[in-house]
């Protein structure tokens, strides 16, 4: 009967993984109920999905999507699971909260993100990682800059050209206004 209960789990972390777009692994060591409802309440309303695993189950699921986290699914492990890059700002919360808390139970072991896994000290850097709409803008910022110096160059030269005519105009029009003596 428990292998049977086994390849349920399996399989329906397998359905899991596939659907999610990112996930953060954490080890949790003596969590307090108070605490746990306090983390999930966090994940969820950034529309994470929060949810303890087993790890030996963990590895062959994510196994199963060819993506190696075994060294970071030891211990009693925990997956927060969500869609897109959204592993990022879960990452970010978990780190504000082990911040936050005096001698706190949690830690980051390992993650998804785009695709790519990430255990051990790398782990810790999702939460430094932008997220898609801070890239955007990095990425709109670096090329507007080139462009708007660009334009402010082509409009100084036609400006600087647009003076010249007139001066030579007035110029002109002063010597035609001008009496002969």
């Amino acid at each position: 009967m428990p292998n049977l209960v086994n390849e349920i789990l399996l399989a329906d972390l397998q359905r899991e993984f596939q659907k999610m777009g990112s996930c953060v692994v954490v080890e949790f060591g003596k969590l307090l109920p108070k605490q746990d409802i306090e983390i999930r309440g966090k994940l969820r309303a950034a529309g994470v999905r929060y949810r303890v695993v087993r790890s030996r189950l963990a590895t062959r699921a994510f196994a199963h999507l060819k993506l190696d986290l075994s060294g970071a699914l030891t211990g009693r492990c925990g997956i927060a699971i969500a869609q897109k890059e959204g592993a990022i700002q879960a990452a970010k919360i978990l780190r504000e909260w082990i911040k936050k808390t005096k001698d706190a139970p949690l830690t980051i072991k390992g993650g998804v993100v785009e695709g790519a896994a990430y255990s051990g000290a790398s782990a810790a850097s999702i939460a430094d990682l932008p997220d898609r709409f801070t890239v955007n803008t990095q990425i709109v910022s670096a090329i507007s800059g080139p462009a708007r110096s660009l334009a402010s160059l082509v409009s100084a030269v036609a400006g600087g050209l647009a003076r010249c005519i007139q001066a030579k105009v007035d110029a002109q029009s002063k010597a035609v206004d001008a009496p002969t003596s």
